[in-house]
């Protein structure tokens, strides 16, 4: 995307070209902004007994990552009939990005303390970083795949591979559940066990 946003996108703004760089401070700004929001949405979807396992929002995260590429398939297709694209687009694409990151990352290394044995659990959490890592290597291989396919293409089989796996894990989750053991069950019990103990001990 920064390839992209150098040599495909319009960064002028009133007059002044919005250096390159600067555009991959949308994902902490946006981060400042939403993370709150979205784990107060968490909370409250979690209080009205409704799907909110991590599973789920992992899986949720993964489409909603995928429909930020949506906005730049646009993009793709603005520069393919004017020689250039706007940079909403790309602002749009890192918000959903941001987005779909809030409901996977922290989710994901929470997820993995608490199925992960206690003697591997840093193990598993450096295979997790090292997984992140694969995936900027393979991040470049499909950049360097636009010289031959084109943005569009690349974009759009973003777009639907994304998709089509978010969803994929929302109509197997249970299945996918159940082999957690329960894990955030349990934890959710202890938690309630923990406030009424609380509430017991103001009362007396």
């Amino acid at each position: 995307m920064n390839l992209y946003t150098e040599s495909n996108t319009d960064r002028v703004l009133f007059g002044w070209e919005i250096p390159t760089v600067m555009f991959q401070s949308l994902n902490a700004g946006f981060i400042i902004i939403f993370a709150t929001i979205v784990a107060s949405f968490w909370a409250k979807r979690q209080l009205k007994n409704k799907e909110a396992s991590s599973l789920f929002k992992m899986a949720l995260g993964i489409i909603i990552m995928g429909f930020g590429f949506l906005f730049m398939v646009f993009a793709a297709m603005e520069f393919e009939k004017s020689g250039t694209s706007s940079m909403i687009w790309l602002v749009l694409a890192y918000l959903f990005h941001t987005i779909g990151e809030l409901c996977i990352s922290p989710v994901a290394l929470s997820f993995i303390t608490k199925l992960a044995p206690v003697k591997y659990a840093s193990l598993l959490m450096g295979v997790y970083f090292a997984a992140t890592g694969l995936g900027n290597k393979v991040a470049g291989v499909v950049g360097e795949s636009a010289s031959e396919f084109g943005e569009y293409t690349v974009f759009l089989g973003i777009l639907v591979f994304t998709v089509i796996i978010g969803s994929l894990f929302i109509m197997i989750l249970k299945p996918l559940k159940r082999l957690t053991h329960g894990a955030e069950d349990n934890e959710r019990v202890m938690h309630t066990d923990e406030t009424e103990g609380f509430e017991l001990a103001d009362k007396q």
